[in-house]
Order: C-alpha cells, then structure tokens, then sequence
C-alpha cells in the first residue's frame, strides 16, 4: 500500500439537515474528490422527526433504528471498501456517545486505524454526566489518535483519561476569504451577530446592549427562538431570521464589528467565516474562540456580561483598532483556517497514524 493511496472512511453526518458536521464532511468529501483522495462515508446523520427539525423531540426508538442502520452499513463499507483508516465525527451527545462507542468496538475488532475526533466543547457536553463520562473514556482508549477542536478540549482529554490529543480546526473555502482588505468605516454603524438567535448565543445580552447604544444597527441573522421574539425588542435592532449563504457574505461584507456573546461552543463556523471577511470580533472565551482570535483579532468578554459588550464596542471606535484587527484576521484565516492547509494537515495525520500501526504490528 502506496501511503498515498490511504483509503478514508468517516463516520459522519451529511446534510440534511445542514449543520456544522454535516457541512464539514460534505465539504470534506468534495474537497477529496476534486484532489483525486480516496474517500467515502458512512452517514450518521439524523432521522424521523430531527431530520426536518434537529430541536423536535428525540424518539428512542428512531436511535435505535438509526444505530442499527449505522452499524448494518459501517460493518458493509469494512468488508466491500476495505478503508485504511476511519474519521469518526463524535458530537458528544448523551446518547450519540453510546452509538459512537458501538462503531469504535466494531472498528476495533477489525484492527483498522481509528481517528476520533470530538466535534464539540467536551466539557459542556459530557461534565456533569456519569454515563457520557464512562463512554468517552471508553471511546478514547479505542482510538488512536483523539483530535479535538479547541484547547479546553485538549485539556480535558488528558485530564479524564491521560491520552494526549491534536486539535485540527474547521475550515473555510479558500474563495470565502477576502481577496482585498475590508472597508474599514470611520464610525461604528453596523454591528453583526449570524447564528441561532437564542440565550444560549448571548442574544438576550445584544439585545440589552442595543437598548444602551441606541446609535448603533444590530443585525441578527438566523433562526429566531421564542425566547427572544417575546422581548422588547429596540428599533435599532433587525431580526432578519435565517438566511443563505450568499447573503451572510453580504451582511459580514457591511457591517463593522462581529459580535458573537456565545456561553458555549465547539469551533464555530460563523466566527471563522466573520475573520475570513475580515471582521473584528467580539466573542466570549468559550470554546476555539479565544484560540482563533488570540490577542490581536478582536476583543473576549465574559459571557453574559452586557457592560463588557458595551467597553469593548467602545474600545473599538477607533478606525485604526479595527482594521488592525481586520488585517490580522484574514491573515490567520489563510494561514491556519483555509480548507487546502486544514485537509493537507489531516492527510499528514492519517498517514501518521496509520504507518504507527504498521510499525507496531
């Protein structure tokens, strides 16, 4: 075997219904068909009821037909595709842990290279836990390799189980980064959340700090909950609902700061989307957030905090702030973010991983 013929396997969901890991492995798969790499995937994505509306109410028994079918297709594609390697994308989830671990174990019997990567913040989904924590101790000592999206993820891992791991970013299409430096705006007109509208995004907290800065825009693009729509809502707040693509590109290319109070994340896609178009940011420490910006792409503040939202807008009135921070995002976006450099990087850790395993055997 050629190491650069491995044969990849993920584990992994595909659209519908779109969202973070199904993109990514959509894009994952396009991405190696167009570089001529040899992948494949067995699709874990959701159904019933969740596949129209990923917040309806979970059915037991559609987890179980949907882990059967899972397993049924991943122990076929072992015996027909013959992979060299496996990418299983775990979300963390109570019971997505469970049917993560049962692919493992059948990876495993196989002695095939297995790469697990939890594609959330760990910590807010498997603490607190008794059941989710014995299960990812047990997927992660089936793996050879955990990859993690950000640094208290990384931390957690060698704390609960002493494996070390890598973090291996999201990525954005190279043609999504701005070819020339954004505008920058002498004032402050426009300020710019994209994502679900909700309290758990920090929404509740935008709109307060609307009601202060009566002189500035809010834009609020995505899906708007209940819990929001009921506020009073100031006019200089605009709930667009959600939108496509195209759109979201046009809205980062008007607007003047990104702001992203989220109390929890994995690695958020709308936040490396805003640095490709060479926002500034406002964003909460959570997650890869404070990884992605460091010190220089913009401005952390402690999640459900309305006054420092509003100290760091300030700090941000001048032009020159902000288009360092524009520069320095674009620039971080190609270097690290860019979807050849983050792919490249993978290949690099598939080949690794599974010429370890040669070694050993």
């Amino acid at each position: 075997m050629e190491r650069d013929e491995l044969k990849i396997l993920l584990i992994s969901p595909l659209p519908p219904p779109a969202g973070g890991i199904a993109s990514w492995s959509m894009r994952f798969l396009e991405w190696a068909q167009m570089n001529h790499i040899n992948a494949d995937i067995v699709n874990t994505a959701v159904i019933g009821k969740r596949a129209e509306n990923i917040n309806a109410e979970r059915k037991l028994f559609d987890e179980i037909i949907r882990t059967k079918r899972i397993l049924k297709e991943l122990k076929q594609k072992i015996a027909t595709y013959k992979p060299d390697i496996i990418h299983l994308n775990s979300p963390c989830g109570k019971f997505g842990i469970i049917r993560d671990y049962l692919c493992a174990t059948v990876v495993s019997e196989k002695g095939i290279s297995l790469v697990v990567h939890y594609r959330c913040n760990i910590g807010d989904q498997i603490n607190g836990s008794i059941l989710g924590m014995h299960f990812f101790k047990k997927l992660t000592n089936l793996a050879d390799l955990i990859l993690v999206l950000n640094t208290p993820s990384k931390e957690l891992v060698k704390k609960a189980t002493g494996k070390e791991s890598r973090q291996i970013a999201n990525f954005v299409d190279k043609g999504y980064i701005i070819k020339q430096p954004k505008h920058i705006s002498t004032n402050i007109k426009n300020v710019l959340f994209v994502g679900h509208v909700q309290n758990t995004k920090g929404s509740k907290e935008i709109i307060e700090v609307a009601h202060l800065l009566s002189k500035i825009n809010f834009i609020l693009a995505g899906p708007i909950s209940t819990e929001i729509s009921s506020l009073r809502i100031p006019a200089n707040v605009n709930l667009l609902g959600s939108v496509n693509h195209e759109k979201v590109q046009e809205l980062l290319d008007e607007a003047d700061i990104f702001l992203f109070p989220s109390y929890t994340e994995g690695f958020a896609n709308a936040l490396v989307e805003a640095m490709a178009r060479g926002m500034p940011v406002i964003t909460t420490p959570v997650g890869a957030n404070a990884d992605m910006i460091e010190e220089f792409g913009g401005i952390l503040v402690s999640s459900g905090n309305v006054a420092d939202i509003v100290n760091a807008i300030n700090k941000m009135s001048p032009s020159k702030v902000r288009e360092n921070m524009s520069l320095w995002n674009v620039r971080k976006v190609e270097r690290n973010y860019s979807i050849d450099n983050v792919i490249h990087n993978l290949l690099k850790t598939y080949k690794e991983v599974v010429g370890n395993r040669i070694e050993l055997s």
